[in-house]
C-alpha cells in the first residue's frame, strides 16, 4: 500500500470510528456530517471521496468485519467449526453489533448476511431461495441474540441449541 492509499485507510477507519462514537450518545438520524467530521478530524471532501453517506459507513464496516471472519473460517479449513466461528466473531464485535440493534440498524446485519451468502440476481430461483434460507436462519439466530443482550457465549448458545433437538416442541 502506497502512502496515499495508507493515509486514505486511515481517514475511513477515522470516520468509522467517529461514527460509532457518536452513536454511542446519540441517535443515528440525529449524527450530521458536520459534526461527525468534526469528530473524526477530516474534511467533508474526505468524508464524500470515500462514503456516499452516514448509512454507507455502517455497510462497509460490516462489510469489512465479515470478510475478515470469512477469512478466518477458511484459514480453519474446518467446516465443521462454521458455527462457533461465525457465532465468535459476533461475540468479538458484540458491542458494535448490539449498538446497530439498539438504534434500530439490525437491516444492516441482515442485508450483510445476504451479501456473505453470494445472492444473486443472476442466479437461478432454486439457488437465490436456499441461500436465502440460510441468510434468514442465521439472521433469525443472530438477531434472537442480540435481542437477549448476548449475555451466552457463542459456546453456550451452541450448546442451548444443540441441546433442543426438536425445537416445535
Amino acid at each position: 500500500m502506497n502512502k496515499k492509499q495508507e493515509l486514505n485507510a486511515f481517514i475511513k477507519e477515522c470516520i468509522t470510528k467517529a461514527l460509532i462514537k457518536q452513536m454511542e450518545t446519540q441517535s443515528f438520524e440525529d449524527i450530521s456530517i458536520t459534526s461527525l467530521v468534526k469528530t473524526a478530524g477530516v474534511s467533508r471532501v474526505s468524508f464524500y471521496r470515500n462514503f456516499k453517506s452516514k448509512q454507507d459507513i455502517l455497510e462497509k464496516h460490516l462489510d469489512t468485519l465479515i470478510k475478515e471472519w470469512g477469512k478466518e473460517f477458511e484459514e480453519k479449513g474446518d467446516p465443521t467449526y462454521f458455527s462457533e466461528s461465525l457465532l465468535t466473531h459476533y461475540y468479538n464485535y458484540k458491542d458494535f453489533y448490539l449498538l446497530l440493534y439498539r438504534q434500530g440498524l439490525s437491516p444492516l446485519i441482515y442485508e450483510n448476511i445476504r451479501s456473505a451468502t453470494g445472492i444473486e440476481a443472476s442466479q437461478n430461483n432454486i439457488e437465490r431461495y436456499a441461500k436465502s434460507l440460510v441468510a434468514g436462519s442465521i439472521f433469525g439466530w443472530v438477531d434472537e441474540w442480540l435481542r437477549q443482550g448476548m449475555t451466552e457465549t457463542p459456546q453456550e448458545i451452541i450448546m442451548l441449541t444443540a441441546s433442543q433437538g426438536d425445537v416445535s416442541k
